[in-house]
C-alpha cells in the first residue's frame, strides 16, 4: 500500500478556500431565496432568522411549576426549554411543557372571559373584559348571599396558591365551607396515616432519597403517567444506577415497562399485598432488627398480626402469584435500608385508605428506610411568618 501524502501549497489552499466561501455564499443565497418563495406561499420563515430574545418564567400547565427558558423572535414564542438552574426542571421538561408553544397559540385557546347569553347547553356566549366578568360573578354571589346566607356558597380549590381562594376569600365572605379535592383523593389519608404511625405528616412532595435508593417500590403512584418532571428524572437516574424497581399497577404503565418486577394487582387489594410483604420480611428475618429495636414500639404485636397473611393467602385476593409476592419482598429486604415504598396517592382511592397507608409506612419502617439514606427523609419547610389578618370565624377544612 502506498502512503497518502497530499501536497497542498499556499496558493492551492487559498484557491480552495475562496472556492469554498463562494459555494457557501451561493448556497446561503439560494436557501433564503427558496425560503422567501415558500413564505410567499404561506409557509413561515425559519424562526431563528432575526434576533432571538431569551426570557425566563415558570410553566403553569401543571402544579409542578418547572422553571423555563423561553426563546422568542419579535413578539412570538418559538421554543420553551427547562431552566438548568431551576431545581425542578433541571434543564428538562416533560412533553406537555415542551408543547407549551402549541398551547399558547392554539386557535381554540380561551383568551378572555366569556358570559353565557343563551340557555344552558345552547353554546351561546359573548366576550367580556375581566372587569365585566368579575362584576358579573360578584353580583351573582351577592344575590345568593342575600337570599340564602353566606354559608350557602362553598369554595373549592386545588394546587399551589389556592389558599388565597379556599382560606382567605371564604373567610372574608363569611363561609366556613371550603375544601380541596386533594383532601379526600390525594393527601389527607396518607397524612393522617403518617401522623398516627410516626408522628408527623410527610408533605405534598414524596420525600424519597432517590439518589441513594437501591430498591424502589411504586404502589399507587403515577410517575411516568403524568407530568411530575423532577420525580420522573429521579426515577430514570435511579434505574440508570441499577436500582431495583417494583411497580404495583393494574395496567402496564410507563414505569412498569422499565421495572424488574411488574405486579398487575387487582384494584383495591393493595392492603393484602402489603400485609403479605410484612409476613415475608418478618418471617424470613429480612427486616432491620436494629432499627426496629431502637426506633419502634409494638413489633411483637405486628409480627403476631401478620403471621397468617402469607403470600399464598394474598395470592387469590390480589390476583398475583405467591412466588412473585415473596420474590419482591425479598428484593426489598435484601436492599435494606436503601429500600423504599414510595407513598403514592392513587393507593388511597378505595376506602379504608388511612389503614392502607399505615401499612405502607410500617413496611418502610421494617426495612429501616425512615429518616435514612436511600429511604424516606423527613423534610422541614422554611419557617415563614403567617400573613397578618383578622381572626378567622371558623377554621377551614381545606387542608393540603
Amino acid at each position: 500500500m502506498t502512503d497518502f501524502n497530499p501536497k497542498l501549497t499556499r496558493r492551492g489552499f487559498l484557491k480552495t478556500s475562496a472556492s469554498s466561501v463562494g459555494a457557501l455564499v451561493f448556497l446561503d443565497r439560494a436557501f433564503w431565496s427558496m425560503t422567501s418563495g415558500l413564505a410567499k406561499l404561506g409557509a413561515p420563515l425559519p424562526w431563528f432568522k432575526g434576533q432571538v430574545k431569551t426570557t425566563y418564567n415558570y410553566c403553569d400547565i401543571c402544579p409542578w411549576r418547572c422553571g423555563i427558558v423561553v426563546k422568542s423572535v419579535g413578539n412570538r414564542v418559538y421554543k420553551i426549554d427547562g431552566n438548568p438552574k431551576d431545581p425542578k426542571s433541571r434543564g428538562m421538561l416533560c412533553a406537555r411543557g415542551q408543547a407549551g408553544v402549541s398551547f399558547l397559540y392554539d386557535p381554540d385557546r380561551l383568551k378572555q372571559p366569556m358570559i353565557r347569553t343563551g340557555a344552558r347547553g345552547e353554546g351561546k356566549f359573548k366576550n367580556a373584559t375581566w372587569e365585566e366578568a368579575l362584576d358579573y360573578s360578584a353580583q351573582k354571589m351577592l344575590t345568593i348571599k342575600d337570599r340564602y346566607g353566606p354559608e350557602s356558597v362553598a369554595f373549592f380549590g386545588h394546587t399551589s396558591g389556592d389558599f388565597w381562594f379556599t382560606d382567605y376569600l371564604s373567610q372574608a365572605w363569611g363561609s366556613p365551607n371550603s375544601a380541596k379535592p386533594s383532601v379526600s383523593m390525594c393527601t389527607t389519608p396518607r397524612e393522617e396515616a403518617a401522623l398516627i404511625t410516626f408522628g408527623r405528616a410527610i408533605g405534598n412532595h414524596e420525600p424519597v432519597d432517590w439518589d441513594n435508593a437501591r430498591a424502589i417500590v411504586l404502589i399507587g403512584t403515577h410517575i411516568g403517567e403524568d407530568a411530575r418532571n423532577t420525580m420522573m428524572q429521579d426515577l430514570a437516574n435511579a434505574r440508570a444506577r441499577g436500582a431495583k424497581l417494583v411497580v404495583v399497577d393494574p395496567h402496564y404503565s410507563s414505569a412498569a415497562m422499565k421495572a424488574d418486577y411488574w405486579l398487575p394487582i387487582k384494584p383495591g387489594t393493595d392492603t393484602a399485598l402489603l400485609l403479605a410483604w410484612m409476613n415475608v420480611l418478618i418471617g424470613e428475618k429480612l427486616y432491620d432488627a436494629d432499627f426496629i429495636a431502637k426506633w419502634t414500639v409494638g413489633f411483637d404485636q405486628l409480627a403476631d398480626h401478620v403471621k397468617a397473611f402469607t403470600p399464598e393467602w394474598a395470592a387469590p385476593i390480589t390476583d398475583l402469584p405467591a412466588d412473585k409476592i415473596r420474590e419482591t419482598a425479598r428484593a426489598m429486604g435484601r436492599n435494606r435500608p436503601q429500600s423504599v415504598i414510595v407513598p403514592g396517592r392513587h393507593v388511597i382511592w378505595y376506602g379504608n385508605d388511612t389503614q392502607r397507608m399505615r401499612a405502607v409506612y410500617i413496611g418502610n419502617a421494617l426495612v429501616g428506610a425512615l429518616g435514612r439514606p436511600g429511604g424516606m427523609y423527613f423534610n422541614k419547610p422554611p419557617f415563614i411568618d403567617e400573613i397578618q389578618h383578622p381572626p378567622f370565624a371558623a377554621t377551614s377544612g381545606a387542608g393540603g
